[in-house]
């Protein structure tokens, strides 16, 4: 027992003596390990810094190519529209109408076809009158947009204006034809929009005819038939409601383009083609419609040659409307008319004796249109 004691505290002794050796030795191995990669903490923290570094690299880039896109609409001292310096002459300059379209569009997580038209143009390197082109394009956006917002009538006056201001080729065609479409839609049609100062509704009174109606509103019978359906004018009665259209009429013809415009107001209705006099012959400057024949007689001034009304070779066609001239050439002048063919191939050539010929179809709508002593007709080069 006294050996087995004695080996006891002998071995506790030589723990406890081996214990700070050991502390010791591992102590000089870790200083002896640092020691030899002196730089490792440094290399680390080079690491990170370029890993930062890069990330800081990407978000300049990301904000130069920001950058390069117009902050603003303004212009700069070419004097191009919402033209940046650091824009390339040949990138996409979108123009603010489009980038707050686009903007809302985003903010409503909707595809902006749904919201509002954007238009996109490209800037030339020489732009030539671009201020211009550019006022036009964003014209007819804005008019666009107003049809996709269903504000006929702020469309209608919008492109109304850039006819008569000078489109492009193109889109003086769009708009022509957009403006048929909203005329037919708007005036031609019976429904009534309170909101269009062109036309408005009356209510049939004891005495009152249609014929005495559309006196009052200086339109024919035969448009207020159209537009409200009416098939036999004399069977109106008290208390019926009209839709009714503020007229005048009138009539602008372009001989260079062999085009005849007819507007309300300031408003484009229609644009038909025409054909006009040989050698000129069609004079220019104000008329007034002085008379209206359907289905007329006709005696040929230069042959002496005389139509029935119902000859299938009378010249004139079914409609006739006299002309008086009152200002610059036409001043003075009698005899010449606006009316129908049986030759449609005339039409936008220069084969009449000076009368404004026009397509059977189209001769009839005139004739609805304008109105004896009030509705005048211009005729410029």
């Amino acid at each position: 027992m006294a050996t087995l004691r004695n080996l006891r505290l002998g071995s506790w002794q030589m723990i406890a003596a081996c214990a700070p050796i050991a502390a010791m030795a591992w102590g000089l191995y870790a200083w002896r390990h640092s020691a030899a990669q002196p730089d490792a903490g440094k290399r680390d923290q080079t690491v990170v810094r370029e890993e930062g570094g890069a990330r800081e690299a990407d978000q300049a880039r990301a904000v130069l190519l920001r950058a390069e896109r117009p902050a603003a609409a303004g212009a700069d001292e070419s004097g191009v529209a919402g033209q940046s310096r650091a824009t390339a002459p040949y990138a996409p300059a979108p123009s603010a109408e489009a980038d707050t379209a686009l903007t809302s569009a985003v903010r409503a997580n909707k595809p902006p076809s749904a919201t509002e038209v954007i238009e996109m143009t490209l800037r030339p390197a020489k732009p030539k009158s671009a201020g211009d082109v550019s006022v036009r394009r964003r014209t007819l956006g804005q008019a666009r947009s107003a049809l996709a917002g269903g504000d006929l009538i702020a469309a209608r006056a919008i492109m109304s204006a850039g006819v008569v201001g000078g489109l492009s080729p193109t889109e003086e065609a769009e708009a022509r034809a957009e403006l048929s479409r909203l005329a037919d839609v708007l005036l031609f049609s019976r429904a009534s929009n309170t909101n269009d100062p062109l036309t408005g509704t009356c209510t049939v009174a004891a005495g009152d005819t249609l014929y005495e109606i559309a006196r009052r509103h200086r339109v024919t019978e035969r448009l207020l038939m159209r537009v409200n359906g009416i098939i036999e004018p004399n069977r109106l009665h008290v208390g019926q409601r009209l839709k009714v259209v503020h007229g005048p009429f009138r009539g602008v013809i372009s001989k260079s383009h062999h085009r005849m415009d007819v507007f309300l107001a300031d408003v484009l209705v229609r644009s038909f083609r025409v054909g006009l006099g040989t050698n000129g012959g069609t004079p220019t400057g104000s008329w007034v419609v002085n008379s209206k024949l359907e289905n007329p007689d006709w005696t040929n001034p230069e042959t002496g040659r005389y139509y029935l009304a119902d000859d299938p070779e009378n010249p004139i066609g079914e409609r006739w409307l006299g002309l008086e001239g009152r200002t610059g050439d036409a001043a003075g002048r009698a005899g010449f008319g606006i009316h129908g063919t049986i030759d449609p191939a005339s039409i936008g050539e220069d084969s009449s004796m000076g009368c404004i010929r026009l397509a059977p179809a189209d001769a009839e709508m005139v004739y609805d249109l304008l109105v004896i002593g009030q509705s005048e007709v211009r005729v410029e080069g």
